[in-house]
């Protein structure tokens, strides 16, 4: 892959947002926001959406700024262009992957992108493949030794032979109430806290509508945190963040309308809770392979650091905890006199770090990261 620093010339970064999944309009959301961060005195950007039926298109800033997927797709064939995956590396010297959930966190966009050549930001396959995976990262997390909620995986065909049996070993094994999702699905779509036999039926059914497997979890209330980690082979953890929301669960709504929620960084705990958090954070990046950048989530209870998912890819938008994390950070830079200042990290500067870390991870690169 080619991952030279392009020293004379302005390195072209193509943003792709949008997508296939339940997580498009927050996609779209990230990559106008991620577009609009490119230093332009370094980079060129260029703004690649991914359609409903994932066909790229190359489109100009006039539909960049749209609020909806749908209001893009309608004006696609009058003012977009469509390319192949396969011309992308005569187009771009980067690809920055602000596609989020299924084929954007789940290492089928970063296959497509190793097969052709070209440079990406976050992850690899198999990390975003397993990250993604709640059943399989957490068989990972608990066989290495952090704490996560009980559960019990279940398969559609499996559901449909045996729901009175599934059903008997939730409350004897999980109990109510618990957390019903679909194995693979981001931004609690599908996600249900069932309190009853009855409403656990519903909550599966409705679940296996996202995905063939369901996860039936412990129900965990505590201080929920979403913990960011950013950097190569040495990640660091920033200040966890602390969500605070009415009802059962963080739901997608609460996630992304505006005062539905709020958020606290750091999190309310002790500062031992806040560096276990930390700490754990960076264990898991290493043991799941993150790179670039990713997130942690769980909970604290107590002194006790539940851990719920890992993530390679995560929502940027001006309001993100992301970037109330970052906003904490201290990085250091050269100053105009030719020494070195510390300075806070700003939305603009993680993004040229991000971009920063793609080209290094890349760099000579014998395999798939």
């Amino acid at each position: 892959m080619q991952t030279e620093k392009f020293s004379n010339r302005k390195v072209r970064i193509g943003v792709i947002f949008g997508g296939r999944s339940s997580e498009k309009e927050v996609s779209l959301a990230t990559g106008r926001y991620v577009f609009h961060l490119l230093d332009l005195s370094r980079f060129e950007g260029m703004a690649l959406f991914m359609d409903k039926e994932g066909m790229l298109w190359e489109i100009p800033e006039k539909l960049v700024i749209l609020n909806k997927t749908d209001d893009i797709e309608a004006k696609l064939q009058q003012e977009g262009k469509e390319i192949r995956f396969e011309d992308l590396p005569g187009m771009v010297d980067l690809i920055f992957i602000a596609l989020l959930g299924k084929y954007g966190e789940d290492g089928s966009i970063q296959g497509i992108l190793e097969l052709i050549g070209v440079v990406y930001t976050g992850s690899d396959v198999l990390a975003s493949a397993v990250c993604m995976n709640k059943k399989m990262h957490k068989r990972i997390l608990a066989d290495s030794g952090f704490l996560v909620p009980k559960d019990i995986a279940v398969g559609k065909n499996e559901w449909e032979k045996g729901k009175e049996e599934i059903e008997s070993r939730v409350e004897k094994e999980i109990g109510f109430p618990c957390v019903v999702k679909p194995v693979c699905e981001g931004s609690s779509v599908g996600v249900a806290v069932p309190k009853k036999g009855e409403e656990l039926l519903k909550a599966i059914e409705n679940a296996f509508f996202w995905d063939p497997e369901v996860l039936i979890e412990e129900y965990i209330q505590g201080k929920e945190f979403m913990c960011v980690v950013w950097g190569n082979e040495n990640p660091q953890a920033m200040l966890p963040t602390e969500v605070e929301f009415s009802g059962d669960f963080h739901t997608y709504e609460s996630k992304y309308m505006p005062g539905k929620a709020r958020y606290y960084t750091p999190i309310r705990v002790s500062d031992a809770v806040v560096r276990a958090v930390q700490r754990q954070a960076v264990e898991i990046a290493n043991l799941m392979g993150i790179v670039g950048y990713g997130r942690i989530d769980g909970y604290v209870v107590g002194e006790k650091v539940y851990i719920g998912e890992p993530h390679t890819g995560t929502i940027m938008v001006p309001s993100s905890y992301v970037f109330q994390q970052a906003a904490k950070q201290k990085v250091e830079l050269k100053s105009q006199a030719g020494g070195k200042v510390r300075v806070t990290l700003n939305p603009k500067m993680l993004v040229t770090r991000i971009i920063e870390m793609a080209q290094e991870a890349h760099q000579g690169k014998m395999r798939i990261l």
